[in-house]
């Protein structure tokens, strides 16, 4: 017999001869027997005080040796830096579709532009999920981005930033 079907024949009977919960839990009060009730004490919340907030980073940056993920067409800010990096596109995709056997691993490049607004400078990298056909990183304005993961669709990308 195959194991899995085994092993769910078996949790079936464990599950038949424990029933659901224990016979304590379900034993009703004998009807000869008065039921005492207790008298119930309200009491008032307590006054909530107010929680103070972690420092927030604002929506949509990144510290350096942070991950981040992106979906095509954001841009996140590096918090200590005048550095944007955003998702332009996925490039190709070799990978092979979940549930299937392939014969080797397959790749997927992206497409990232990395900005320096204050100097004015601007450019595009293809970067590669295994290094094979490309780099896995790149390096920009003393920013280091490493690809980490590329979702099995295509549109969303985890991104590591650190110091170049």
């Amino acid at each position: 017999m195959d194991p899995k079907k085994l092993l769910v024949v078996l949790c079936a009977l464990v599950g038949l001869a424990c029933g659901a919960g224990s016979s304590a839990a379900r034993e009703q009060p004998a009807a000869d027997q008065p039921t005492v009730t207790q008298p119930t004490l309200v009491q008032p919340a307590p006054a909530q005080q107010p929680v103070p907030k972690p420092q927030e980073k604002p929506k949509g940056t990144v510290e350096l040796g942070e991950t981040v993920v992106l979906k095509v067409g954001d841009t996140t800010e590096v918090a200590s830096k005048d550095v944007s990096i955003r998702f332009a596109r996925l490039v190709s995709d070799s990978r092979c579709p979940q549930g299937t056997v392939c014969v080797w691993e397959g790749e997927a490049v992206i497409e990232l532009t990395l900005a320096e607004p204050g100097r004015g400078e601007r450019t595009t990298a293809e970067v590669a999920s295994t290094g094979r056909s490309g780099k896995q990183s790149v390096e920009f304005a003393a920013c280091r981005v490493d690809l980490v993961a590329v979702s099995s669709g295509g549109d969303q990308v985890t991104l590591r930033v650190s110091k170049a």
